[in-house]
């Protein structure tokens, strides 16, 4: 007879294997961007809580973080959970923008310290920011 903590183990490890299975690899340790990254929107602005598998990437601001050779890395605004059998694991993850195609864009998260892409989320509802941050100009007013 099997436990419920058996249960719930075999659930995660199939989750889990489920998006291994479903996903890409990228890069282990993309490098940070600078705020300065030319022609490069600085945010992705996601309306909406979008899925992949057993992942619910939440709603808001993703902000550019990293790239690699073939991509950037925007992180997401409250860690991405992962649900399995009754509970929740939080993963540090985001959505990732191709450099040589930027209409594929998938979402990604980090397991096993590397960062591995899962789904696509070109039919997502979400928006780009500025490619340039947006400078203060002062008020005018009288002297």
């Amino acid at each position: 007879m099997k436990t419920e903590a058996h249960v719930r183990f075999r659930c995660f490890l199939i989750s889990t294997l489920a998006v291994l299975l479903a996903s890409c690899g990228g890069s282990q340790h993309p490098r940070p961007v600078s705020a300065a990254a030319a022609n490069v929107p600085q945010f992705i602005e996601l309306h909406r809580e979008v899925r992949a598998n057993t992942l619910h990437f939440p709603p808001g601001v993703y902000s550019l973080s990293s790239s690699d050779k073939i991509g950037y890395y925007y992180r997401a605004p409250r860690k991405v959970r992962q649900h399995a059998a009754g509970s929740s694991i939080l993963r540090d993850g985001g959505l990732f923008v191709s450099k040589r195609n930027r209409e594929k864009r998938r979402r990604y998260i980090y397991l096993g310290g590397a960062v591995t892409h899962v789904g696509n989320f070109s039919h997502a509802d979400y928006a780009f920011g500025p490619a340039q941050p947006r400078e203060e100009v002062p008020a005018e007013g009288p002297y």
